[in-house]
């Protein structure tokens, strides 16, 4: 496991990044070893030509030594050009590695984080910020020590130049530094913090950006012509975000301006300080700075100021943002997970007999307001049941915590007596499966979007293909090129797409094959007409149907707001504040002429208007509405 730890520190991520990149780290070290004092070389290399040239011309000296030093210089030239284009290249490759190695690492460290925090905006701003292009953010850790020791070996140097003639010079430079390195700490910390605030609205502009860009949102964008407000609101939210940025950007670079003009005032004292020894002889008629050491020792001073309000300042801004990361990152790390989140469902179950709630009380992380309160219900092997209710009422709450996407209840949930909490994951998955409203839509072939149902299956080929068949997607196949090697999706080559009404099919095919006794099916068919939904209900329970045995041990939760499907139910649960306002059988709950029958009435007409065409039957003087097959 690539994560191991629960803290990072600043040591941690280099020892991180060179585990990873054992060999590009010895490169670069290397390479940086060289490079942080070519710049030294270079005034030295100069300052001789310059004497040598002089030397040549004044004194009429062989100009060998000219042709030394200017080959030299050339040299160093050729060698910084050039090794700036492979390291450039080296950085690429770098991150590629890096990118194979921590991309599973950080998807699978996501994955086992426990769903609360997919349902909190702050957590997920969290996990936006560390787990984005975090290959290059580990790589400027490593970046950033090698361009310290770059900057401390020239100023070292430029000192140990300047201080053979002037020794008070590190003592001006090193005072007139300070402004600038406070400055630049807190643009550090400054710019982070804009980051952390712009994180909402990135994520919004890239929500944005795919709604104008991708493939399944081009009719409704042609239909209804929302490209240009579209459009303008993702410039607004672009520019926003970028103008944010840039004004921590601007007062940056303003304030380390200012704090600048002291460093290059000191530099240009220090000059006018030496210019007098390479212009004036001494007592003894000689002078004591050549032409060529005055400027070495000119270029040393330049250099020195550029490191001290430029490099520096930017490596001390650059290393409180990365302190900052380190706290999101630690935070992360933190974040409570789930040990089998990942585990596949278990392969053998015991038989089901019941499910009980017995006073469950939740409320989400972060609420205050309870959305169950005092639940309890006993759900009985062999039965069919429906779950309805106004939005909000609970019902996809109970969905999350048989799924054990949350265990932070009071009360107990009981299945076959024993405790959901003293369940394994891999139990869970094996006892449940679910189809959401927001059900998954697959870039696969048809036959795995259907399999993927059941992965532990020896015999999937004959599931599908019978759970195809009942659920009336036969034609579809039939039309498929490649029947159900045919991916579904336009991301492939030769792939196709269906229609919303297929792929709620395909979900519920999909739940039809699982073996677990548990199956819920939370609004999954919510974009078809009244109609229709219930007539794939009564196909999905033709298939659950077919396996006498199989009936017998397992329990069917439909969850929907349409209640005409609600009369395929062996018992109807009606939720309210929380908790079972009524329950009992279509009949029973008419009779008692409340909530049920009342959201029942004003839903008739649905199915009223459709009668003849769709075979729908009244009762009871049209109160009541059924699927026929």
């Amino acid at each position: 496991m690539l994560f191991k730890k629960e803290k990072y520190r600043y040591w941690d991520m280099l020892q991180l990044y060179i585990r990873l990149v054992p060999n590009f780290a010895l490169l670069k070290l290397a390479y940086h070893l060289i490079i942080s004092v070519i710049p030294l070389i270079s005034i030295i290399v100069v300052g001789n030509f310059v004497d040598s040239a002089l030397a040549a011309v004044t004194k009429h000296q062989t100009t060998r030594e000219v042709v030394v030093w200017l080959v030299a210089l050339i040299a160093i030239q050729i060698f910084n050009k050039y090794m700036e284009i492979v390291m450039n290249m080296v950085s690429v490759a770098e991150i590629n590695k890096m990118r194979a190695c921590v991309a599973p690492a950080l998807a699978e460290k996501k994955a086992v984080k426990k769903y609360m925090y997919y349902e909190n905006p702050d957590s997920l701003d969290v996990m936006e910020r560390v787990t984005t292009e975090f290959e290059t953010k580990l790589q400027e850790f490593d970046d950033l020590v090698l361009e310290f020791w770059d900057d401390l070996v020239q100023v070292v140097g430029f000192l140990i130049i300047l201080g053979r003639q002037s020794q008070i010079t590190g003592v001006i430079f090193a005072i007139t530094s300070i402004p600038s390195f406070l400055i630049s700490y807190k643009i550090g910390n400054k710019k982070y913090t804009v980051d952390k605030e712009l994180t909402k609205i990135d994520r919004k502009v890239k929500y944005i950006s795919q709604i104008l860009t991708q493939r399944e949102t081009v009719e409704e964008r042609y239909v209804y012509g929302y490209t240009n407000k579209m459009d303008e609101e993702y410039k607004d939210k672009f520019e926003y975000a970028r103008i944010a940025r840039k004004n921590v950007e601007k007062r940056g670079y303003i304030d380390r301006t200012l704090a600048g003009l002291i460093i290059y005032a000191s530099g240009a004292i220090v000059i006018g300080m030496l210019l007098p020894a390479a212009i004036y002889p001494n007592a003894s008629g000689e002078i004591v700075l050549s032409i060529g050491m005055f400027t070495a020792i000119s270029n040393a001073v330049l250099g020195l100021s550029k490191q001290l309000r430029w490099s520096i300042p930017s490596i001390i801004t650059k290393y409180r943002y990365k302190l900052e990361y380190q706290k999101d990152l630690n935070k992360f790390l933190l974040f409570e997970e789930e040990s089998e989140a990942t585990a596949c469902p278990a392969t053998t179950i015991s038989q089901l007999k019941s499910i009980e709630f017995r006073n469950v009380s939740f409320q989400y992380p972060g609420s205050q307001s309870f959305v169950l309160k005092n639940f309890s219900k006993v759900f009985e092997a062999g039965k069919h049941y429906a779950i309805v209710g106004i939005n909000g009422a609970g019902k996809t709450t109970i969905t999350k915590l048989l799924t054990k996407l949350y265990d932070n209840y009071t009360g107990e949930i009981l299945i076959n007596g024993k405790e959901l909490r003293h369940y394994s994951q891999a139990k869970v998955k094996a006892l449940t499966a679910v189809v959401y409203q927001d059900f998954c839509r697959y870039p696969l072939d048809f036959y795995h979007n259907i399999a993927i149902g059941d992965i532990n299956s020896s015999n999937g080929n004959e599931k599908v293909k019978n759970a195809v068949h009942t659920l009336g997607l036969d034609k579809v196949v039939d039309r498929l090129p490649q029947k159900y090697d045919t991916p579904i999706t336009k991301v492939k080559q030769n792939g196709v797409d269906l229609s919303g009404g297929q792929w709620q099919r395909i979900a519920l095919a999909r739940l039809s094959i699982s073996p677990a006794p548990i199956k819920i099916l939370d609004e999954p068919t919510a974009a078809l007409d009244p109609i229709s939904e219930c007539r794939v209900y009564e196909q999905f329970g033709e298939i659950l149907n077919q396996d006498s045995v199989s009936k017998k041990n397992s329990i069917t939760i439909f969850i929907s707001h349409r209640l005409g499907s609600t009369k395929l139910a062996d018992e109807i649960v009606v939720l309210a504040d929380g908790k079972v306002h009524e329950q009992g059988t279509f009949d029973e709950l008419m009779q008692m002429n409340s909530i049920y029958a009342e959201m029942y009435r004003s839903q008739a007409s649905w199915y009223k208007d459709s009668e003849e065409a769709d075979g729908v039957v009244a009762k009871d003087g049209g109160d009541m509405y059924a699927c026929e097959s």
